[in-house]
């Protein structure tokens, strides 16, 4: 019965403890806030700042992701290596594939994470 009193005594301090921690952290935070000044109002017009240059630039972005590739003597070759490489993917033979048209996406990916790729590509060959 000591053992069980005991036990229980150093979990309320334990948890008593973590409790005075968190709200002295909640403290330390509050006054930091009130010292930097930041108000609600310049951080809601911030946010709908970037939310309009971030819907402009997803905007260019659909436009030139529909545009179609002419059909001259490249986007033949391109047409002809884009149904093998499906036609080796669905293990299936060129002539069930056809081709109709073609997009191109632009790139999303930062610089660096590209150029990582090709040094990769390049390391490998």
């Amino acid at each position: 019965m000591e053992i069980l009193q005991t036990s229980l005594k150093v979990t309320i301090l334990g948890m008593g403890i973590v409790f005075v921690a968190l709200i002295g952290l909640v403290l330390i935070i509050m006054a930091m806030h009130r010292l930097t000044g930041n108000k609600k109002d310049d951080r809601k017009k911030i946010s709908v700042e970037k939310a309009d240059t971030v819907s402009e630039q997803k905007a260019e972005l659909a436009d030139s992701a529909v545009q179609q590739i002419s059909m001259d003597e490249d986007s033949e070759e391109l047409v002809a290596v884009i149904t093998a490489a499906i036609a080796a993917s669905l293990h299936r033979s060129t002539h069930d594939i056809v081709v109709r048209s073609i997009r191109r996406i632009p790139a999303i990916t930062p610089v660096w994470n590209r150029t990582s790729r090709q040094e990769q590509v390049s390391a490998r060959l």
